[in-house]
C-alpha cells in the first residue's frame, strides 16, 4: 500500500516540477482543493479526511473540508457544492450521499473546468475525472459469503433466517452493497432466507429499535447484515443489551462498536473499505486531474481502492494494522 502511495506521490512531483512551463498547467503548492464528504460526525468520514489532509501535507497545496453535520441533511451538502464551485477552486474531490442531489452542481463545475474527482458513491453523471470506491456490489457478495460461513459454524450448515439493515435508501454505495449481498444469498445460499430488510431512514438510533423489533419478531433468526457503520455500531449495542452471541453477524465498516464487538465476540467479520487510502488518493487525483486534464489525458472512469474481511483471529496482526486503525498506522508515514 506505501508503495502506490509512493507511485502517487512522485507522479504529483513529477507534475509540480515538469509541467510548469505549460500555460494552463497550476503549480501544485498553490493549489486548492475542495474536499466534500458526507457527513462530520462519521468516524470512516474522520478517517477519510485524515488521509486527505495528509495528501496536502504531502503536497503542499490547500485543503478546504466540508461536511453537513448529518449524511441525512443531503440539502446542506449541495449547497456546500454550490459555495465551492463559486469560490472557483483548482479541483473539487466529493463523496455524494445521493445519486441524483449533487449531479447539476457535478456538471455545473465541469463545464467551468473545474475538475471533479467523485470517491465512495457513484453520481448520476458521467461530468466528472475519475470515481475512487470500493466496489460496493462485491462489499455486499462478500458479506453474504462471511455470513453464511458464520451462520455454518456456528449452527453446522448455511441455512436460516436472516435480517439485513441499511441506513437510509437512495444512497449509492448502500444500494450496491445490499443488492451484492441478496444477489449473492439468492444465487449461492438458497437454504439462507433473508426474511427482512429494514431501513434507518438515515436516523441514528434507528437500527437499534429495528434489531430489537427483529430479535423479537423472528426468535429463530440465525443471522444479521448491516451494511454501513451506524447501523453496524447500533446492531452491537442491541446484541450486547440482549447478551445475544449466538447470533451470526456481519458489517460493514470499523466503528468504535462494531470493532468491541469483534473484539468480544458479537461480531463475525466486518467488511471494510480503505477510506484513509480513498482520502490521500482524492487529492493527489485531483492534483494530477488539475495538470493533466488540461493537456488531453484520460482517465479511467472508476478506479478500485479495494475492499477486505476481517475475522476476530486476525486482530492484531500487522495484515491488519493499516486497515483498523489506519490513521495510527499512517501517522509518520
Amino acid at each position: 500500500m506505501r508503495k502506490y502511495l509512493l507511485a502517487i506521490l512522485l507522479v504529483v512531483f513529477t507534475l509540480s516540477t515538469v509541467l510548469i512551463g505549460y500555460e494552463t498547467p497550476q503549480q501544485v503548492s498553490k493549489m486548492k482543493v475542495f474536499f466534500i464528504v458526507k457527513a462530520s460526525e462519521s468516524e470512516f468520514w474522520q478517517i477519510v479526511l485524515d488521509g486527505a489532509r495528509k495528501a496536502a501535507k504531502h503536497y503542499g497545496v490547500e485543503l478546504i473540508e466540508q461536511a453537513p453535520t448529518s449524511e441525512s441533511d443531503v440539502a446542506k451538502q449541495v449547497s456546500i457544492l454550490e459555495t465551492a464551485i463559486s469560490m472557483k477552486p483548482d479541483a473539487i474531490v466529493l463523496a455524494p450521499t445521493v445519486a441524483d442531489a449533487l449531479v447539476p452542481g457535478i456538471e455545473k463545475a465541469t463545464a467551468m473546468g473545474i475538475p471533479v474527482i467523485i470517491i465512495d458513491s457513484a453520481a448520476n453523471t458521467d461530468k466528472y475525472v475519475t470515481f475512487l470506491a470500493s466496489d460496493n456490489y462485491k462489499i455486499g457478495q462478500l458479506a453474504a459469503d462471511e455470513l453464511a460461513k458464520a451462520i455454518k459454524k456456528k449452527f453446522g450448515e448455511a441455512k436460516g433466517k436472516v435480517a439485513a439493515f441499511t441506513f437510509m435508501s437512495g444512497v449509492g454505495s448502500l444500494e450496491a452493497r445490499m443488492s451484492g449481498f441478496l444477489d449473492r444469498v439468492k444465487d449461492k445460499y438458497p437454504e439462507i432466507e433473508v426474511v427482512t430488510v429494514r431501513d434507518a431512514m438515515g436516523k441514528q438510533g434507528n437500527t437499534l429499535n429495528m434489531t430489537m423489533d427483529v430479535l423479537t419478531a423472528y426468535p429463530d433468526l440465525r443471522g444479521i447484515f448491516a451494511n454501513n457503520q451506524y447501523t453496524g455500531d447500533e446492531v452491537v449495542r442491541a446484541l450486547d443489551m440482549r447478551g445475544v452471541k449466538n447470533l451470526a453477524f456481519v458489517a460493514v465498516d470499523a466503528g468504535p462498536q462494531e470493532l468491541w464487538g469483534l473484539e468480544n465476540g458479537y461480531v463475525d467479520a466486518l467488511i471494510l473499505q480503505k477510506p484513509w487510502v480513498m482520502g490521500y488518493a482524492g487529492v493527489a487525483f485531483a492534483v494530477i486531474a488539475r495538470n493533466l486534464q488540461p493537456l488531453g489525458f484520460e482517465f479511467p472512469k472508476f478506479i478500485d481502492t479495494g475492499v477486505v474481511a476481517i475475522a476476530p483471529d486476525m486482530l492484531g496482526k500487522p495484515a491488519a494494522e493499516s486497515i483498523l486503525d489506519p490513521v495510527k498506522f499512517y501517522k509518520n508515514w
